[in-house]
Parts: C-alpha cells; structure tokens; sequence
C-alpha cells in the first residue's frame, strides 16, 4: 500500500535520527520532500492520459450580419463555443475572429465584424490557427512541456510540434474528420495526449468525498463535500469519479471548508455526474521503490542544508562535522542518482503516419 504524505515525512526524519523534528521542521522537510519528488520525475515520470478534441467545423455564412456568423444550413452551433473561445476563420478574405456568445444553433456573435453573405468560414480550438491544432494551455502549466506522444484517431500514434499552449498534429488536413455533432455518422474527434509528469504525493489525509451538486458533461468546475475539514488540494492533485473513465486534473489550488470545496480541474468532464456520486483523490503514484528512494534523498538534501549551519563553528562531533555529514549525504544522493539512471528508459526512435 502506498505511503501517505505523513508517512513519508515520519521514515525521512527517522532517516536522520530525528524523529522528534527538533531540528528539521516540519516546513523544511516539505520543501525537500517536494523538490525530490520533482528531481525523482525527471528519471521516472509518472504518465498521465488526458482526451481533447480537434475542432474542424466548416461552412458558409448565410445572412452577412455584422459581427456575426449565421450558418441557417448546418445549424452547427454549441453553447460551448462561446466558453471555450473558439476561432472562427474567414478563408474568404483570411480574416479572423473569436466568438463571444451563442445566439442559436444558427447564430454566433464575434469579437470582429468579418463576415459577409456567401463567405466561407472555419472553426479551430482556442487559440489555434488550423483544425490540426489542440489546445493545452487549460492544464497546469507544468503540463505544457511534458507532452510525450499524441495519439489521433485513438490508438494511432502521430508526430506533434509544441507551439507554447498549443500542439499541432504532423498529419495531413484530410485526415482530421468532421467535429459537426450534428451529422448523422459523427466523426472521430478525440485526441489523447500523454503527459510525463511529476509523481503525486499528496498531502490532503482525507481523499474520498461525493459531489454535493449534479455537474454537466463538459463541466470545469464541480462543488464536493464529506472532506476533512481543512484539507489542502494542490494544483496537479488527481481525482476520478465513478462511472467515469477519465483522470481530472486540479488546476487552482483550494482548501476545504465546512468539509466541503469548489474543485476546478480539466479535462472537462466526460459526462454529466451527479450529487453524492463518489470523488476518489489519488494518494500517491510511487512506487515502494521510489518511496524508499524519495526517503533517502529528502534527507540528504535536509542535512546538506544543515551543514551551512557547521560552516563558522565546531559542533557536537568535532572539526570535521561539517565535512562528515556533507559526505554522507553526497554518498546517499550519489548512490540514489544511479539507482534512477538505471530506471531511465530510452525512447525508441519512431516512423509516424501522416495520414
């Protein structure tokens, strides 16, 4: 069973004799435990699935009303245009425009007047200039640099640049399929990015709670309760729910109140959830062996911070206090780092479709 939070802080302290934390605080202890964690990650990461979606919809405008697109033929509207920030594209006149609200399934209103009757216009994801664009920037920013492989359609691999918050597929324009939900034979949408990200270790002790209110499919936010009553929940904490095949991601940080907490995260929710369905935190994502390792290295870095304190006087121990105890630690660190070298796997070299 996975060690908790508190657990870990208990062996690292008894690591350096000091379980009493006379003289490696609670604090300072965090600090270490924390940076570790993130120095551990970069040997072993830990994979993180997330689903996002091309956005490819075309069509003409029918009607020419100022700051406004009108498409009374498809009717392909959603009410998430607006709240996501889509990018509306005139490839008539190469303009471009972000809508601002939904009026009808036939209706949308502009940031920018660019649109005449008879126009040709496409639809892309928030912030993205081509429907082979997805955009990431709603992930915690230590998200956006993690990104290990892309897969579009599920389950075929693709070639990606990173452009900042956005990343692009090396496919072809006719591969990505239709994003109309209104047509008859939907097309494929989803795009699954898989994140290498820090591992999780959190430090919340009650990590099992319901909703306390139904939340819609497409959701970012959700209100919980039946937490502890001060409970921290950090940017980058995991939760599932049930009946629920996706991982959500914390992305502001929250303490409960009352044993209860508004969680926002993404990706937006796969579907509709319900109140009192059950919120289930992941406590950790170590394994024994990085725990052990994770241990070891806290405290070499928590007694290497306390040699600045031998650096100007002669301590318990004699002259070379100072020098023992860096030794000490180098050795653990040194030892430690080897162990992760060997864990590291090589990423084998890929020939990728295009189309």
């Amino acid at each position: 069973m996975a060690l908790t939070y508190a657990q870990i802080m208990t062996r690292t302290l008894q690591l350096l004799q000091d379980a009493g934390a006379a003289i490696y605080d609670a604090t300072e202890m965090g600090f270490w435990i924390e940076d570790e964690i993130s120095r551990i990650s970069r040997y072993v990461p830990y994979f993180v699935d997330v689903i996002f979606q091309v956005e490819s919809r075309s069509g003409t405008d029918s009607a020419g009303t100022a700051s406004s697109l009108t498409d009374t033929s498809k009717s392909q509207f959603l009410a998430a245009d607006a709240t996501k920030e889509k990018v509306i594209h005139n490839t008539t006149d190469d303009t471009w425009a972000v809508v601002l609200t939904r009026t009808s399934s036939s209706v949308l209103t502009l940031s920018r007047d660019i649109m005449a009757s008879g126009e040709s216009y496409e639809i892309y994801n928030k912030r993205c200039k081509n429907k082979r664009q997805i955009y990431i920037g709603d992930m915690p920013s230590e998200y956006w640099d993690k990104v290990v492989s892309v897969e579009y359609p599920l389950g075929t691999e693709r070639g990606f640049k990173k452009l900042g918050e956005v990343i692009e597929l090396e496919v072809e324009d006719g591969t990505i399929q239709d994003s109309d939900s209104t047509l008859a034979n939907l097309g494929k949408v989803d795009v699954l990015v898989r994140f290498a990200v820090p591992h999780l270790l959190i430090q919340a002790t009650d990590t099992a709670c319901e909703l306390s209110a139904d939340a819609a499919e497409g959701a970012t936010t959700l209100s919980a309760d039946g937490m502890g009553a001060t409970e921290l929940i950090e940017v980058g904490d995991q939760f599932t729910i049930e009946n629920h095949r996706s991982t959500y991601i914390i992305t502001v940080a929250v303490t409960t109140s009352g044993n209860a907490a508004t969680l926002t995260f993404q990706p937006p929710l796969e579907a509709a959830a319900s109140d009192n369905d059950d919120i289930t935190f992941r406590k950790s994502t170590l394994t024994p062996s990085l725990e052990e390792i994770l241990c070891q290295r806290a405290a070499a870095r928590a007694m290497l911070s306390n040699t600045v304190t031998k650096l100007d006087g002669i301590a318990i121990g004699g002259a070379n206090t100072y020098a023992k105890e860096r030794q000490w630690a180098m050795d653990i660190l040194g030892e430690t780092t080897r162990t992760l070298t060997s864990m590291t796997r090589a990423i084998p070299y890929k020939v990728l479709p295009r189309a």
